[in-house]
């Protein structure tokens, strides 16, 4: 069984499937979305997307995972509304003293159409509210579900 990611085009490998095994993460570019195709052509079809599963990943796969994860603007702020860290976050834009290097944070964090998690401004960002790697992973997986 597997669950379709539109935003991110990947789909999420629920149960063990030929080379698949479960909590796969494959893009749909992917040589192995291949067995995917197959398991569709069989007759089945795709779980509701519910978010990426809470699997423990090798330090490598946890890497892959933040290059690859990103989420909307909207997903990212409405998660930084739910945990209170909005306003923290005006906070440590205001407080940055380089005048373009503030606007250049605040144009980022009002404009741009996705937050990658390894931006280099929102990891400064984050860094500034004392925000753990960890954090910002689970930041993102909780924007994820938004």
């Amino acid at each position: 069984m597997f669950s379709y990611d539109k935003q991110s085009s990947r789909v999420v490998c629920l149960e063990d499937y030929g080379r698949l095994k479960k909590g796969a993460i494959v893009p749909v570019l992917n040589e192995l979305y291949a067995d995917v195709e197959a398991w569709l052509a069989a007759g089945n079809t795709l779980a509701e997307f519910d978010g990426y599963p809470e699997i423990p990943m090798s330090q490598e796969q946890l890497q892959d995972w933040r290059e690859s994860a990103s989420v909307s603007a909207r997903q990212g702020m409405e998660q930084l509304i739910v945990e209170g860290l909005d306003e923290q976050v005006d906070q440590v834009i205001d407080a940055i003293e380089d005048p373009v290097e503030r606007k250049l944070a605040r144009n980022w964090i009002q404009k741009a159409g996705t937050w990658d998690r390894m931006n280099a401004q929102l990891n400064q960002i984050a860094d500034a509210l004392g925000l753990t790697e960890g954090d910002k992973d689970q930041l993102f997986r909780n924007a994820s579900k938004r």
